[in-house]
């Protein structure tokens, strides 16, 4: 008897694996003084409150995505150190790049 195969619209549906994704995360006192000495800080929320409640929606809206955020807590002092080393300013681009950095360490951490 041969043996046929399905057309892919009627093959199961395999659930694709969730995307992890690293989210800055900040304490308020380490938010102050990075907002403090960016060379942007109009990209900042007006005040710390509204900033978490930006996050958090931020949050639920890549849950919803199928992603999961990972918070990535930033230490002022140790973006402050990055920033020096890499010869980059405190910068919207920085932030980004030092929480990807920081998450891919994690990542790489918890798969050994």
């Amino acid at each position: 008897m041969p043996t046929h195969k399905l057309p892919p619209w009627l093959q199961p549906k395999v659930n694709p694996p969730a995307v992890n994704f690293g989210v800055v995360w900040y304490t308020e006192a380490e938010w102050a003084k990075v907002k403090e000495t960016s060379v942007d800080p109009e990209r900042f929320e007006a005040s710390y409150s509204e900033w978490i409640q930006m996050a958090e929606q931020g949050l639920q809206q890549l849950q919803a995505m199928g992603i999961v955020p990972s918070k990535v807590q930033v230490v002022a002092q140790d973006f402050f150190a990055w920033c020096l080393v890499k010869g980059k300013q405190n910068s919207a681009e920085s932030r980004s790049e030092y929480v990807l950095e920081l998450g891919a360490k994690r990542s790489n951490a918890s798969d050994t």
